[in-house]
Order: C-alpha cells, then structure tokens, then sequence
C-alpha cells in the first residue's frame, strides 16, 4: 500500500514504470515528487527508506534533490545517501537479508518539493516464471498525478483488474515484441477518515496484475518448493512417537500433536532470498526449535501425516483486506493448515489457540489450499464472523452491604477468537501485577475501590481459559435510600461512531460476535424495590439484544444477550442500523433500580375519585387532573393536581394503603 497522510503533504507526481520479463524478473524504476504543506511534513519527509533484497535485487538511486520555496535546486549529495541493514525485525523475531537505501534531503521548508527517483533490479522472482504485483493509493492520501505502467512481452498472459483508475496509454514505446499496460490517477481529494472505517484498500483506487491463471496456480507454485520440505523422516517419526504416546484416536493425536507445535516451535522468521515463500524442512524446524509461519505449517503437517492424517497448508491474508482481487495476485501474508478430515483450520503459529480455534485476523478469509484435496475446492474460505467464533460469557454475582459498598464476584471467559485474545492479553501478567490492573480498571471507570483476579495457565488448552475477579467498591449505593443504581456489568457493549449516518461515506468495519451476561445483584434482607427496568427485544439488520429483569427475594437478576451481524466489510448505509441497536443498548444498561433499604416505609397507593377540590382548582388553574402516583416512601408527596380536561376543580386524590412489595416483574 502507499500512503499518504492529509494536509502533511501532496505528491504532485509519481510515475512507476515495471519491465517485465518472461522468468519472472523485472525492474521497477520510480520517480516521485513531494510538495511539503506543513512543519509536520518536514519530519516525516526528512528522510526516504528504500528497501531491497540483496540477495534478490539491485538498488540503484538515480536522482535526488530539492526545490526550495523561492526557486533554488538544492542536490542530495551521495554523502547524503546511506546503506544499513533493515532494523525493522529489531525487538521482534525476524531476520532477513533486506537492506535499506536511505536518502536524506537538505534544507527542507515548508513550501519546498523534495524529488527523488530510483531503479530496483529484480533478478529472482518469489515464483519462477510468474509475476504478481498490487499497487494501491489510499484515499486518505494527497495524490496529484499518478502515472503507472507495465511493460510486458506482447503474448505474455497478463491480468489485470483495476478500481478507480484510469486507462493510459504511455508516449515511450514499448519496444520490438513488446506491449505496454498504462493507468493514471489525477488529482484525486484527499478523504477525511471516519471511525471503524476498514483497511483503506477496498475503498481506494487500486491495480491488481498477474500472469498467474488462478489462485490454485498460486497453490501449485508454493506448493511444488514446499513439498519435499514435509517428507516423514526417521526424525520425524520419532518426535511423532513421544508426542502421541498413549494416546489413540486420530483426533486426540492431532490435538496432541497441534499442541506440541503451537507451545514448542516459537515464532522467528527468517527471510533470504526467496524464503519468503520457502519454508525449511521439518527436520531443521526440529532442530531449531523455532520458525515462521511456513515452518510451523511444514512440520504441522509432517508430523500428521506420520500417523495418517491429511493436512493441507492453506494460503491466507491475515488482518489485512478481506475482499482479494478477482485475478490472481499474491496477496497473502501467511499460512495456515487445513484438516480435510475435520473439515478444520487450525493456526499454530499464534501460540495462544487452542485446537479448532482461530484468531479473529483469520476470520472470514478466502484460503488457497497449495495443494488439490479429493472432493475439496482449491479456494475455499475459512468461519466467518459469528457467535461460535468470536463471543464473550461473564457471570457477575454482586451485594449491595448494609454500608451502601458493593462487593462484587464475577467470571469472564471467551469464545473463539475472544478465547485466544484473552488467553494472549494474560499471558503476559506477572505475578503481583493483579490488584494493580484490577485498581486500574476501577479508576477508568470512575471508581474507587480494591480489587484482586485469578485465572489459570493461558498455554493450558485442555481447560477453558476462565478470568474471575473480585472487587469491592465503598459507598456505591445510598442507604437507607430511597435511591437508585445501575446494575453492575453494564458498559459499552458495541462501539459504534455518532453523526449523522446519511452522510457516512466510507464502509464499515464490521464483525459478527455474541455477549451473554447474567448479572445477580442482592440488596440487604428487609429492602424494597419500587422499580425495576422493563425487558428488552429490540432486532434489526445490525443484530439481536435483549434483556430480562426478574426478582428473587431481595436480588435483581438480569439476564442480557447481544449478537450482532457482519462479515467483517459491510456498507456505509448499514451505520443506521448500528447507532439504533447501540441505542437501545446503551439505554437499557443505562435504565436503574429503584430501591428502598431496610426501614424504609413503603405504601403503595390506590387512586380514588374525590368531590371536586376548591384548593385543587385554584392551585392547578380552572380545570384540574389526576395524577397516577404509584407509590409513597416516607414523606414523598402522594398526590398532586395539574391541569385537567375533567371539570373545573375536579381531581382525584389518594389514600394510603400499605400494600406488601410488588410481585417479581412489576414495572411501575
């Protein structure tokens, strides 16, 4: 992707020019220009990183230099341009073989242009043969004029599948034999961002472009380097042996084996040359200990099929767009492992995910599997979004004290991809870290209180990953009362941006997902409730909520659910939808109980037609009208006159009469 923020700067100009040959190799010559807007520009366009492979390709800088505000042109120097190895794998477990070309512009000022151009010599392909290539300008980006271009040999199969761009036709000539491919982009406004907008790339103008077929040629290229890196071999056999020990049933030995892999081959990627796309064979994996995500698939699948069972490395794009080209370009970033007997993806690279389980990056995803599967289709799609892949249960068991303080309990587990994020968010706790983060939370929330949590082993996928905590917060109800309270475990249950929805331009960033809550909240013996909060079934295209209220005794026992729709993309006009389901959300968690602790006198009122009232009528005006009161606490007024379509003077009164408590599920 290439970005541009807004306002820091324009591009006034980027021509990318591709020559491509038939084995896969091309060069890539750029020029660009950058106008800089503001003092914020400076900074980030100080200084230009150009990566390469060293083993792959060749770097050359052509050109670079300013152009100042008042007309001068101010040469980059080559004591100005500086070679070093990639430090971007620093702090993370990456190695690779890419170099960076870094070119530093003098006098750089608001109002000045930096130009720069520079040529990359591609003489391995990732793929022999074949070339693949997606160009994208972010609608969050200042683009002025765009020019790019593809010079292919005239019968090379190309193709090409473009949004928002615009067909060009290049004045250079493409040479004997040869055919050039052109879009331009021209002057295209920036677009200010919006809220739980998706990756900016299915929304922007965009060029795909592959002289593959189909995905399955994809699968078929990866897979014919790969294959021999899963052989069964003695060392395998081996391993397979002391991980399945005991243990019969083809399933029990893949969860056993799965397990094995996702808790002892930590993740280190190693990249030269074209390891991007190879993966190292099972025995080195081994060896290691360690390796990325093609080497976690190859041993995966070694190891299974040492005690027959099939599996099948599945080419995905994770946590980026999930809408691929329609043409066949490599746009994936990783790989997973499929178990045609199951029907099951399974992911052991994330170190977190129980077996069956995959994180919410891998939702929703089209999958190439690398190789043909009997009754299977190449380009398959892994679980969508939904409340049996990504849901959260919690039970909350709370106490009002006789003191007005809140001693809460409550449990809080996962399901799917929520499971893994949890069991990944407590992986990293230390010990003693717990009251810490339980005050923390307490104090967002505008709290004062202490607070303690428990959970077990987050690697410990044989038991559900459960979170239990304890809190107690002072003074959180009045007592003796009257007063009211929301019930605890209420909260943002779905985030969803304000505004006005017609006006909502870019599409939604959208998952499906369930949330069950059942909360009990008990009171001191001998309290009243004088309200409590109605049901609640709202349904629309965004999802399902709803709620019950019931008492028990002196305890309000709620009883909420939410599931929402949404495949992880979903349209601009589906925000109205969202802000109505958020709304009555946020109203019915928001909605109180209406109590009266111990010793507080409760009468509930029956209205009686009285003769017309003199001081009625000269308090209320000439007419006056009942008032439907439903109950009376200590010295709260019972009755009152207002104006009335019932007759002058007329109004109706009340009397006391002590009533017992309303019976569970009144809703005054």
């Amino acid at each position: 992707a290439r970005r541009g923020a807004i306002g820091l700067h324009a591009i006034c100009c980027w021509r990318i020019a591709y020559r491509i040959e038939r084995n896969g190799s091309f060069t890539e010559t750029v020029t660009r220009s950058v106008r800089i807007n503001t003092v914020a520009g400076i900074s980030e366009w100080s200084s230009v990183r150009l990566s390469y492979s060293v083993s792959r390709q060749k770097l050359d800088v052509l050109s670079a230099w300013v152009s100042t505000p008042d007309g001068k042109r101010i040469e980059v120097g080559k004591n100005q341009i500086f070679t070093k190895l990639d430090n971007a794998g620093v702090g993370a477990p990456m190695f690779s073989d890419t170099e960076l070309r870094i070119i530093v512009f003098p006098q750089l000022a608001v109002g000045a242009t930096l130009h720069y151009s520079y040529r990359i010599d591609t003489h391995e392909a990732l793929f022999p043969d074949q070339f693949s290539d997606i160009e994208s300008y972010s609608r969050y980006g200042d683009w002025g004029k765009v020019r790019l271009s593809y010079n292919i040999p005239a019968d090379l199969p190309f193709h090409v599948e473009s949004h928002g761009m615009q067909p060009w036709t290049p004045a250079a000539s493409a040479g004997s034999g040869r055919k050039l491919i052109g879009f331009a982009l021209n002057n295209v406004p920036p677009m200010a961002p919006e809220t739980i907008a998706p990756n900016p790339y299915v929304f922007s103008p965009r060029v795909a472009v592959s002289t593959f077929p189909d995905y399955a040629a994809i699968g078929d290229a990866y897979w014919a380097r790969a294959r021999a890196k899963a052989a069964v071999t003695p060392e395998v056999r081996k391993l397979v042996d002391q991980i399945t020990h005991g243990i019969s049933g083809k399933r029990a030995q893949a969860v056993a084996i799965y397990d094995w892999v996702s808790k002892h081959i930590r993740y280190v990627a190693v990249y030269f040359g074209v390891g991007g796309v190879v993966p190292h064979d099972a025995d080195t994996v081994i060896a290691n200990r360690y390796g990325d995500c093609k080497d976690h698939a190859t041993l995966l699948e070694a190891l299974l099929a040492a005690k027959r069972i099939d599996a099948v490395g599945a080419l995905i794009n994770a946590g980026g767009p999930n809408r691929p080209p329609q043409v066949a370009a490599n746009h994936f970033n990783h790989i997973i492992t499929y178990l045609p007997e199951w029907h099951l993806f399974v992911d052991s690279t994330v170190g977190e995910a129980p077996f069956g389980e995959l994180p919410g990056s891998d939702l929703g995803r089209q999958v190439v599997l690398v190789r043909a599967v009997p009754g299977e289709p190449r380009v398959m799609h892994t679980p969508g979004f939904g409340p049996a892949t990504m849901g959260l249960i919690s039970d909350d068991h709370s106490e009002i004290t006789a003191d007005g303080s809140l001693i809460a309990h409550s449990s809080e587990r996962g399901v799917g991809a929520s499971d893994i994020g949890m069991r990944g968010n407590f992986l990293s706790v230390r010990p003693g870290q717990e009251k810490y983060i339980m005050q923390s939370m307490l104090a967002s929330r505008g709290m004062q209180g202490t607070g303690d949590m428990q959970f077990g082993n987050p690697l410990d996928f044989a038991r559900p990953f459960v979170l239990r905590m304890q809190v107690k917060v002072p003074a959180f109800a009045q007592l003796p009362g009257p007063a009211a309270v929301t019930i605890p475990g209420s909260g943002t249950w779905i985030n969803v941006p304000g505004g006005d929805a017609e006006a909502r331009r870019l599409p939604l960033a959208c998952t499906g997902s369930a949330r069950v809550s059942n909360t009990r909240l008990s009171f001191p013996p001998g309290s009243h409730f004088i309200a409590i909060p109605p049901p609640m079934n709202f349904s629309n295209s965004a999802g399902h909520y709803q709620a019950r209220y019931r008492l028990v005794g002196t305890s309000i026992v709620a009883e909420r659910s939410l599931v929402t729709t949404g495949d992880g993309l979903c349209p601009a006009s589906d925000l109205a939808a969202l802000q109505a389901l958020a709304g009555v959300i946020g109203k019915d968690q928001r909605a109180q109980v209406l109590y009266a602790g111990p010793g507080v006198a409760l009468h509930w009122l029956q209205a009686e037609p009285l003769p017309p009232n003199p001081d009625c009528a000269r308090a209320a005006g000439a007419r006056a009208r009942s008032v439907r009161v439903f109950g009376c606490i200590g010295d709260w007024p019972c009755a009152r006159c207002e104006p009335s379509a019932s007759g002058p003077g007329a109004a109706t009164s009340v009397r006391h009469r002590s009533m017992p408590q309303p019976s569970p599920g009144l809703h005054p």
